[in-house]
């Protein structure tokens, strides 16, 4: 735990990450037997973890400022924000379902479970080169799908949030 709070510098935020962390080692247990090295594994979500914590706490600081400094109706505001959202979600998921099955996958591993390509290609008993070219056509295939330049500064915005 302290190794989580050392970043977090929140007692309850470490304990969040630390319940997170434990709750995939159990949907994992399957897995672990294949794991080589478990603490190096550990260590690696735990780090993935803190980072998503970070970013999810830059992200709500972030809004928070937003929120404090707007002078117009937040109701309005949130609504267009969150409309807008959804259908960026739906367009991304309607991009991802034009992948092959494993882009689908290679890309899912990565940007929804925040895996890194070692750990991707470790996973799919594929090699660290065949994930990077899963990875760069299906990201090239997704912005052929979102086409427009504003659709591509939305999808940057929802990636990063995914990660989060």
């Amino acid at each position: 735990m302290y190794f989580a709070w050392r970043f977090l510098q929140s007692e309850s935020k470490a304990e969040d990450v630390l319940q997170e962390i434990f709750l995939k080692v159990w949907t994992n247990r399957e897995q672990l037997t294949e794991i080589k090295n478990f603490k190096a594994w550990l260590t690696s979500i735990t780090r993935n973890h803190i980072y998503n914590a970070l970013r999810r706490l830059a992200v709500e600081d972030a809004y928070i400022i937003e929120l404090s400094t707007k002078d117009e109706p937040l109701e309005e505001d949130t609504v267009l924000k969150e409309i807008s959202f959804n259908e960026l979600q739906h367009a991304l998921r309607e991009a991802v379902s034009h992948l092959t099955p494993q882009q689908k996958k290679v890309f899912e591993l990565s940007r929804v479970e925040g895996l890194k390509h070692e750990q991707i290609a470790e996973k799919l008993e594929i090699s660290r080169e065949t994930v990077k070219k899963h990875m760069t056509d299906a990201l090239r295939l997704i912005r052929v799908q979102m086409k427009s330049p504003e659709k591509l500064a939305q999808l940057s915005i929802l990636l990063l949030a995914v990660q989060l």
